[in-house]
């Protein structure tokens, strides 16, 4: 099947690792993650940055009495936090900006997921069409020929008219294929191509088939626990939440603020000027900061632990439901599903072999055969790339 490309007006080939390449380059579900990454960074950089000297410049003209008496004064003051704050607020913002690198890879690697399941659906789609279209081949070729044996004689008008209920009945079930392919095709659209560069045909190449993998359940869990983004992520929120706490305990007690400046005076003395000053926590003692960041440091160490517990139950569930379509797929090599059974009922149905019902419940067979061998391997790969995402990259690293 084809698909409008970013190609101008060539056919290109595009197998899965190559689609990859595309969604990372035209998607823009991706684009948006990626400036949320940049937000969340940039709030990082906000939070770690120490505070800016103020620099004034006083004047005074006295001029009621005699002699006239003129005085500037050149003034820095820059706040000095004596407990510490700069550096746990920069460790605090390391980590955040760590956590927000992290969520943006969990967030593309679930895209990609997305991207891959789409991909394999199509594959899916346009193997069901091939064989319904060679069903609905095979029954007009029948129906033509039944014709000409009613017109003879030999049919009656029920028995060439069933023969037009299955060509109805196939013909429509391509159609219903060829929307939902379309359908499909579209929706992949979206994420490969940018919008401006959609001339030309895609033409998807990967072949799947049912690939056992060696993993154990107990390995992909271990490699899970270590390597996935999004746990790492909540890790380094709960590093940058207790510093973000211990910062705004420490905000309760008062910080210096150091004047530096120079002073000249018009009757010729100057001299360089010192002082400080101190807030007194009468008022404001950050009472209320102190409490959100005590929650907020023991609401993502609570979410730590669910995270953990919800990453062991989806591995468990994607193994367990690669398994079971592992052993499903060895029932399926007993069944004959290739296009010589197709062939032989109707070289059977010419000779005389077979009769109308058998020749039609032949056909649907076949299709129905295929329609299982197809979807089997369809779900099969789409449930490796969903405990690839649970693994944390363990199957399909390099993608």
């Amino acid at each position: 099947m084809c698909l409008p490309t970013l190609i101008y007006g060539q056919s290109k080939s595009v197998s899965l690792d190559e689609a990859i390449g595309m969604f990372k380059q035209n998607s823009l579900e991706r684009l948006v993650f990626s400036y949320n990454q940049e937000m969340e960074q940039g709030n990082a950089l906000n939070y770690k940055a120490y505070p800016n000297p103020e620099v004034s410049i006083l004047h005074e003209s006295l001029n009621a009495g005699s002699p006239d008496y003129d005085e500037t004064t050149f003034l820095i003051s820059q706040p000095l936090e004596l407990l510490g704050q700069p550096f746990l607020r920069r460790k605090s913002a390391v980590a955040l900006s760590e956590a927000s690198q992290l969520e943006f890879e969990h967030q593309e690697q679930l895209l990609i997921a997305k991207m891959k399941s789409l991909y394999v659906s199509h594959w899916y789609l346009s193997k069901r069409l091939e064989v319904v279209s060679q069903a609905l081949e095979s029954v007009n070729e029948i129906r033509q020929s039944a014709l000409a044996r009613k017109e003879e004689g030999a049919y009656s008008t029920i028995q060439f008219q069933r023969f037009n209920i299955e060509y109805g009945r196939y013909l429509r079930l391509r159609d219903e294929i060829q929307s939902k392919l379309t359908l499909t095709s579209n929706q992949l659209i979206l994420l490969l191509s940018p919008e401006d560069k959609r001339e030309g045909t895609l033409q998807f190449t990967e072949n799947f088939s049912v690939d056992p993998i060696s993993d154990t359940e107990g390995s992909i869990l271990e490699y899970a626990l270590q390597n996935r983004s999004d746990l790492k992520q909540a890790e380094q929120l709960v590093t940058a939440n207790d510093l973000q706490y211990t910062v705004e305990r420490r905000e309760r007690f008062p910080d210096l603020n150091l004047d530096f400046g120079y002073k000249s005076q018009s009757n010729g003395s100057e001299g360089f000027v010192i002082g400080g000053s101190l807030k007194l926590p009468i008022f404001n003692q950050n009472k209320g900061n102190v409490i959100r960041t005590q929650a907020q440091a023991r609401s993502s160490a609570i979410e730590l632990e669910l995270k953990i517990s919800t990453i062991k139950n989806e591995v468990i569930a994607a193994y367990q439901r690669v398994s079971l379509l592992q052993e499903q797929w060895k029932e399926l090599q007993t069944f004959s599903s290739n296009t010589s059974m197709l062939e032989t009922a109707r070289i059977s149905y010419k000779e005389g072999e077979y009769s109308l019902l058998e020749l039609l419940d032949a056909i649907e067979a076949y299709v129905d055969a295929q329609r299982l061998v197809h979807q089997t391997i369809s779900e099969y790969n789409q449930a490796l790339f969903s405990l690839d995402v649970a693994s944390g990259g363990k199957l399909f690293s390099t993608n």
